[in-house]
Formats: C-alpha cells, sequence, structure tokens
C-alpha cells in the first residue's frame, strides 16, 4: 500500500499512520500501523509534530479507513495533488558535490572517521591514553575544508547515504558543535574550542561498551534494550574520566550529552542549570544529526521537520542560547536547495521566515509558496540532494 504525508493538523480519526512515528530525541510516539484517534492525534500535536504519513490506496491515491462512512468526509483533505511538469534545475547541492572543495573534504572527512575508529579501540580495548592534539588535527583539516559554517552544512549534507554508524556520527557532532560554538561565542579561545569538538568527538565512546545486536537491531528496541542503550553514558564517563590530560568537561559531556533543560533527560534527570554548557551545545548536534541521518530502523527524517520539532519542542528542552543561533545556520544551508513539497511539486526554497525556520518560501515556476502563512498547509516533503 502506498502512503501520503499530511499535515497532522489535518489528520482525521480512523486514518492509519504509515511509519513509525518519534520525538526529537528518539522516542517512539507511535508505531506503524496505528489507526489514529482523537486522543493520539491530540498528543501527536503536544509532541510538536507537525506532519505524518498515512496509508492511501495505490490506484487513486485515497485513504482506506478503518471506519468506512467516514471516507467521503475526508476525501477533499487526501487526494493527491496533480503534479507539475517542470525542468529540474541544477541546485547548489549539486554543484557542491561536483566541487574540488567536496572531493577534498571527502576525503578528509573519511580519514577522520577510519582515524576514530582505531582511536576508540585503542581507548577501549586496551586502555591507551588519547591523543586528542591527534584526533583534534583531523577534525580541523576537515572543518578547513569548508569556507564558513553554512558551507560546512552544505558539504554535511552531501554526505547523508554513508553509513552512519557511531564513527560517523560523531565526526558530525565534533563538526556542529564547532560550529555552534564559534557562532555562539565569536570570542572563543582555541583551547576552549577545542575541549568543545573534542567533547563532540568522544561523547558516544560508551556506546562500544553496549552489545552490537542492540545497537544494530534493525527495528524498534523493547524497554530493556533502551534501559540497556541508556547505560553508554555512564560507560562513556567512566572511560573518559580516567583518562590522563583531558579536561573534565569532555567526561561530563559524555554523562550528560541526553539530559534536557526541562528535566526530562536521562541519567539524572537534570534542568538547564545543572547541565555543562557544552554538553547543552552537544544535545543539540547529537540529535540534528542523529534526526536527520539514516537508522537501521528508520529513514533519515526531513531537516524541515526536525527544525520544526525543535522548534515547538526543543524550546523547552534545548538551551535557546545555542538552539536559535543553530537553528538559524541549519537552514541558511538549505538556501537555493530543490526541495519537493507535500504537493508533490518541485521547487526551490529561496527565502527564510526568521520567525519560522521550518516554513520558508519556496519557489515553483513562476509560483511562490510562503508556508509561514496561516492559510498554507503545504509543508516540505523531502529535500533533494
Amino acid at each position: 500500500m502506498a502512503a501520503k504525508r499530511i499535515l497532522t493538523s489535518r489528520a482525521a480519526e480512523n486514518m492509519v499512520v504509515a511509519d513509525d512515528i518519534y520525538t526529537t530525541d528518539d522516542k517512539l510516539v507511535i508505531p506503524e500501523g496505528t489507526v489514529l484517534t482523537e486522543e493520539i492525534i491530540k498528543s501527536l500535536k503536544e509532541y510538536g509534530i507537525f506532519a505524518i504519513r498515512i496509508k492511501v490506496d495505490e490506484e487513486d491515491g485515497s485513504i482506506p479507513l478503518e471506519n468506512d462512512s467516514e471516507e467521503e468526509e475526508t476525501k477533499e483533505i487526501v487526494e493527491t495533488p496533480k503534479r507539475r511538469t517542470q525542468e529540474e534545475q541544477q541546485n547548489y547541492l549539486r554543484q557542491i558535490k561536483e566541487s574540488k572543495e567536496f572531493d577534498e573534504f571527502h576525503s578528509a572527512f573519511i580519514d577522520s572517521v577510519d582515524n576514530l575508529k582505531s582511536l576508540f579501540n585503542k581507548v577501549v580495548m586496551h586502555n591507551e591514553e588519547i591523543d586528542s592534539k591527534a584526533i583534534l588535527e583531523d577534525v580541523e583539516n576537515v572543518v578547513d575544508k569548508g569556507r564558513n559554517g553554512i558551507h560546512i552544512l552544505d558539504m554535511l549534507q552531501c554526505m547523508r547515504g554513508y553509513d552512519d554508524v557511531t564513527y560517523v556520527h560523531s565526526v558530525n557532532v565534533a563538526m556542529l558543535s564547532n560550529m555552534i560554538g564559534r557562532t555562539v561565542y565569536p570570542d572563543i579561545s582555541k583551547e576552549e574550542l577545542d575541549i568543545l569538538t573534542l567533547s563532540g568527538l568522544l561523547h558516544d565512546i560508551g556506546k562500544m561498551m553496549v552489545p552490537d545486536n542492540i545497537i544494530q537491531k534493525n527495528g524498534r528496541l523493547t524497554l530493556p534494550e533502551y534501559n540497556v542503550v541508556k547505560t553508554h553514558v555512564l560507560f562513556g564517563n567512566n572511560i573518559l574520566k580516567g583518562l590522563k590530560n583531558l579536561d573534565p568537561r569532555v567526561a561530563e559531556v559524555a554523562m550528560r550529552h541526553h539530559e534536557r533543560c526541562d528535566g526530562t533527560g536521562y541519567p539524572g534527570g537534570y534542568r538547564r542549570e545543572q547541565i555543562e554548557p557544552f554538553a547543552r551545545i552537544v544535545a543539540i548536534a547529537d540529535t540534528y544529526d542523529a534526526m536527520t541521518s539514516d537508522r537501521v530502523y528508520r529513514a533519515a527524517l526531513c531537516p524541515f521537520d526536525v527544525i520544526h520539532m525543535f522548534e515547538r519542542e526543543g524550546i523547552v528542552k534545548f538551551d535557546v542560547e545555542f538552539l536559535l543561533p543553530f537553528l538559524e545556520k541549519a537552514v541558511q544551508a538549505y538556501l537555493n536547495t530543490e526541495v519537493k513539497l507535500s504537493t508533490n511539486e518541485v521547487g526551490k526554497v529561496i527565502m527564510i521566515n526568521h520567525n519560522e525556520y521550518s516554513k520558508p518560501v519556496v519557489q515553483v515556476g513562476n509560483e511562490f509558496y510562503d508556508l509561514s502563512k496561516e492559510s498554507s498547509d503545504i509543508v516540505i516533503d523531502k529535500v533533494l540532494i
């Protein structure tokens, strides 16, 4: 059976969801196949989930409802609009992928990932000390391939689709944390920036102690399995705090990057003022990269969905001092990018709405859609790379 993406505000009782639905911190809200009820729809809205995919009939695009008597009432909402034919424009990201800069970035990135694998193995399996200088030089070499933070985000987009195991994720988080630090603290010293970058690199080192059959499970985790995964913060802290010449904040970040400012995180349920600032930065980078990357149990989410979730749920869960500058940078990276809309039309992001980053202005042919208008029920379905 096919699927169609609709706004949560247009969801109706008895529709059937086509995918597992997760919060920004990867907690399952409802599984695939759930039949929507009024209470479930309300919960989705409370979680800040503004669009969902629902099952539709492959032949006519209509939604098979559990209660057929309601089909006519909802048909107007879910009929698939006619797709416009338009000559595909070569977008900004394709130009980047063909550039010499990206070739150099890609090569440096892969080298950094390979070196990080070796480092994790030496530290965890052989109790060796961390050569902070060498691994930081690797990341700096990757960062230096970008002209600025937005350009780095552009190139990271082009890396999507690579095997996003712990090592790739760790390099991404290090680079994103570095970018946030430089954005929020323009006068940050190199020593402090190095500590923040190293914190991003090593935040998930504790996952080396979690069984592979759980980390790589192709499906939803059971509650006991999820509790095992949560122990990676304790393992990471224990591994890192025992190392010499390592700033104690690096171990603290490994322990606290799943804490949330409203006290809903783990392991301690800490609130904003109790959480190390570098851990608050890494929490944002970690969540953004995890949500926009493929995982064994789900496909990558559309970046604009993730940005929207941050705008709604993230305002209380993450430190807005770091979050808002990051969101502005993140959405700027999608300017001039081709996107597929929920109408099936293909357009290009041409303008950012600073009051609602997740809803930019999109040009389709000679028409312009301002997705931030209350009257607009159009959303970005996919970024085309």
